[in-house]
C-alpha cells in the first residue's frame, strides 16, 4: 500500500515539478531567452493544440469546397448536374415506356392476346361514369395546329383531285365494305347531335383494319379525336377512324382491305372509354356506316 500511495506521490510531484530551457548564443553564452514549464503544462498545451486541429480541419470539410474532395460528398455539391441528370433520366424512363407500350400491343396483336368483349362492355361502362378533367389549352398551341390544319386541307385536296380523275362512279350499294373491327355498337350515328360516326366496343390491343383499298390522307393526333387514321378511296369515299391508342400507317401509304393499320385505344377529349369512332363520307357527306357493314 505504502509503494502504490508513493508512486502516486511520486507522479503527481513529477507532473508538478518545473523545468527550464535556456537559450543561449554561441560561442560566448550570452543568455537570449529562459522557457519554464512544468509536465503538467505541456500535456494540456498539447492537448489543447489537438483539438484546435481537429476543429480547424472539420471546418475546412464543412464549410469549405474540400469536402468534395471526400468520396460521397463531391456530386452532392453540385444541384445544377443533379438536375441535369434528373432530366435525362426522365427523358429516358420516357422513351423506354414508350417502345415497351408498342412492342407490348404489336405483340399482342400477333399472337392475338386480347380481353373478352364482355370486359371491354364492363370497362366502358366503369370509364363513361368518370368526368374527364379539363385541359387547359394554351394559345400558341391552337396557333400551331391551326396552321397544320391548314396545311393537311391543302394536301388533302391535292390527294382528292388526283383521286377524282379515277373516280370510277360506282353506286354506293355495289361498295363491299369490310367491318374494321367486330364488337357492339356503344353509340349510334347522329348526325343532327354532330355524331357523323359510330362507336364500336372491342377488347384492348384489337387492331383496327382498313373497310376497303385506299391510301392514307390523315394519320396523326388532334385534341378532340386522338390518335386518327383518314383513308382516301376510289368513288370519293373517305373512311376515318378515331381514338386510336397507336397508328400503324403513316401519310401516303397504301393500304388494302382488312390490313391493319391501327390498334384501338382511348385517345382524344371527347372519348370516355377504349372504343373506335368509325365514320364514311361519300362525296362530301356523311354516311351511316350500319347501313353498309355488319359489325
Amino acid at each position: 500500500m505504502q509503494t502504490d500511495k508513493s508512486k502516486k506521490v511520486n507522479l503527481k510531484d513529477k507532473m508538478s515539478q518545473s523545468y527550464r530551457i535556456i537559450l543561449q548564443k554561441n560561442p560566448n553564452f550570452e543568455e537570449k531567452g529562459v522557457v519554464q514549464f512544468s509536465l503538467s503544462q505541456l500535456v494540456l498545451t498539447l492537448i489543447s493544440v489537438m483539438l484546435l486541429l481537429i476543429f480547424l480541419i472539420s471546418a475546412l470539410i464543412i464549410f469549405t469546397p474540400l469536402r468534395g474532395l471526400i468520396p460521397g460528398y463531391g456530386d452532392l455539391s453540385h444541384p445544377r448536374k443533379i438536375r441535369e441528370l434528373s432530366m435525362t433520366l426522365e427523358d429516358m424512363e420516357a422513351r423506354i415506356q414508350a417502345n415497351e407500350t408498342y412492342t407490348s400491343n404489336f405483340m399482342k396483336m400477333l399472337v392475338d392476346s386480347v380481353q373478352t368483349v364482355e370486359q371491354a362492355k364492363a370497362e366502358h361502362i366503369t370509364a363513361t361514369n368518370v368526368t374527364p378533367e379539363p385541359i387547359e389549352k394554351v394559345k400558341e398551341d391552337a396557333e400551331i395546329r391551326q396552321e397544320i390544319a391548314f396545311s393537311q386541307q391543302a394536301q388533302d385536296k391535292a390527294i382528292l383531285a388526283k383521286s377524282s380523275s379515277n373516280n370510277q362512279g360506282i353506286p354506293l350499294e355495289r361498295v363491299y365494305f369490310l367491318p374494321p373491327l367486330t364488337g357492339p355498337i356503344s353509340a349510334a350515328y347522329a348526325p343532327s347531335s354532330k355524331h357523323y360516326g359510330i362507336d364500336i366496343l372491342a377488347p384492348k390491343n384489337t387492331p383496327i383494319k382498313a373497310s376497303i383499298d385506299g391510301f392514307v390522307i390523315q394519320a396523326d393526333w388532334t385534341m378532340d379525336a386522338g390518335n386518327t387514321i383518314g383513308i382516301q378511296h376510289d368513288n370519293n369515299i373517305v373512311t376515318f377512324y378515331k381514338h386510336n391508342s397507336t397508328l400503324l400507317k403513316k401519310l401516303g401509304d397504301r393500304v388494302k382491305a382488312g390490313e391493319a393499320i391501327a390498334i384501338i385505344g382511348n385517345s382524344g377529349e371527347l372519348t370516355d372509354g377504349p372504343h373506335l369512332h368509325f365514320e364514311i363520307w361519300h362525296q362530301g357527306k356523311s354516311i351511316n356506316p350500319a347501313d353498309y357493314i355488319e359489325f
